[in-house]
């Protein structure tokens, strides 16, 4: 039993949870690209603003989580004032 216990690594689910969040978020990014590049056609100025603003948050939450929740975390105690 011991051999088991000692073979078999603990299964956290990180691994995974990693592997969802990249793929899931750079389909998210290409769909927002997208979305970009049809509002820069209809001359829409606000949406490709706004699309390339959820582009880059999606990007910091995928490629830079922890980064990215402190700086929000950071922003939101500048809000609060504390």
């Amino acid at each position: 039993m011991e051999l088991i216990t000692w073979a078999a690594p603990v299964v956290t689910g990180e691994g995974l949870k990693r592997w969802v969040l990249v793929v899931a978020g750079n389909l998210f990014i290409a769909v927002l690209a997208g979305r970009m590049v049809g509002s820069f056609t209809k001359k829409d100025w606000g949406g490709m603003i706004t699309m390339c603003a959820a582009a880059v948050l999606v990007v910091g939450f995928v490629w830079f989580p922890d980064a990215t929740v402190e700086l929000l975390k950071g922003i939101w105690q500048k809000v609060i004032g504390s």
